[in-house]
């Protein structure tokens, strides 16, 4: 039986999704599904056409953002749920695949009773699953949503930064702080190792500044230049952000970024001994999100669109496709939303932290388990680059 199936992206934009639409939409036309592309989001289901008949040779995989477009639109919080789903009827939708992080799952999981509902994870925070059970060794097949869709690609990309960043603190001397995203969770931060920075710190380690510049002076008086990642998250003693505008997004979260700025300037205080001159930061803001995806990410997302497609054919609702670790490699598979989702006693979604076995927080630096996790997606650590002895005189 044909089909009409919606598909909208929804929050920030990531390297992946157009992969992610190209599988719907080779999957839909193998089944002789319609694919109606929803524009903006959920912005876009609420403003009357703003749709588009998507087949696949209208999307190139190979290019990031969305052919689509994105809002962050909360349908629940302007309680317009109902708008939507009247809208939606009357492009005749049969079936819908929202493609987002926890709040475009959990908005899109509100019209399951009108509509054949299925998933696919998009984020580059890497924050949506669930971890390995705690204790011991980590089973990595046990992850729930082994990545996201797009967090691959925006941790190679930081990983290249950061290593790229290094030739101008070597050559001048300097102690350069790099801010990645991360506003809970330090994902994106941790894979700068492949980066190879001095130091790492992630949002779920508090901020204690003496054991920083301890650190930093000490690596400093080695080696004469340091990179210093820190997530955008970063907390202080009191569990507040250590910076956050004033600004809320639609689903009431406090926009975070600039800290790097202000540990630079803590640092410069506590290390008297460094000139401030040779202490800067680096916020990376939006150019972790842009460009193209890597090939595994491409792949694997291309695949989840697939499956997601699939589900809806088999009736399989609130379901969404994940990336998981298996016997035979990374691959998708469907998973019921529950599972995907956790939610705490007030059901709200919690998001997935960075496991901190993967972490060495008294060395700031990635654990033999964090290269463990990331092997699967980049391969081994790379060995870093060591400048030659110079063997330098003095007159």
């Amino acid at each position: 039986m044909s089909k009409r199936i919606g598909v909208l992206t929804g929050g920030g934009d990531t390297p992946a999704l157009n992969a992610t639409l190209k599988g719907i939409a080779l999957e839909c036309e193998e089944l002789g599904f319609e694919l109606i592309g929803l524009m903006q989001g959920w912005a876009g289901v609420l403003k009357q056409g703003l749709y588009c008949h998507l087949v696949p040779g209208m999307i190139d995989e190979n290019r990031g953002g969305t052919i689509l477009q994105s809002s962050r639109t909360n349908l629940r919080a302007s309680g317009q749920i109902g708008e939507a789903i009247e809208n939606l009827k009357k492009l005749e939708i049969d079936a819908l695949i929202p493609i987002g992080g926890d709040d475009t799952l959990s908005v899109g999981s509100e019209l399951s009773n009108d509509f054949a509902t299925t998933f696919v994870t998009k984020t580059i925070d890497n924050d949506v699953g669930s971890n390995a059970p705690e204790g011991g060794s980590v089973d990595y097949l046990q992850l729930v949503n082994y990545f996201c869709p797009g967090f691959p690609s925006a941790a190679n990309r930081i990983a290249e930064y950061v290593r790229d960043i290094r030739t101008t603190a070597y050559s001048h001397n300097r102690i350069i702080f790099v801010e990645a995203m991360g506003r809970y969770a330090g994902w994106l931060t941790l894979a700068s190792a492949y980066g190879h920075p001095d130091l790492i710190l992630v949002p779920e380690i508090k901020y204690e500044p003496d054991n920083l510049a301890a650190c930093i002076e000490k690596k400093y008086r080695q080696v004469g230049n340091l990179v210093v990642v820190v997530s955008e998250g970063i907390t202080g003693e009191d569990g507040k952000l250590l910076t956050e505008s004033e600004e809320l997004d639609s689903f009431g979260h406090a926009r975070p970024g600039g800290c790097s700025e202000l540990i630079a300037q803590d640092m410069k205080e506590r290390l008297p001994s460094i000139s401030s001159s040779n202490l800067r930061h680096q916020v990376l803001a939006y150019m972790q999100r842009c460009g193209n995806p890597i090939p595994i990410d491409r792949d694997t997302a291309i695949q989840a669109g697939r499956l997601a497609v699939q589900a809806i054919k088999n009736d399989k609702i609130n379901h969404v496709a994940t990336i998981m670790r298996t016997e035979n490699g990374i691959e998708p598979q469907l998973l019921h939303l529950e599972r995907v989702l956790k939610r705490d006693e007030d059901g709200r979604v919690i998001r997935r932290s960075l496991d901190l076995r993967f972490y060495n927080a008294e060395s700031f630096r990635i654990s033999e388990a964090g290269i463990e996790y990331f092997r699967p997606i980049f391969g081994n650590l790379p060995e870093s680059f060591q400048y030659p002895d110079l063997n330098i005189q003095y007159i």
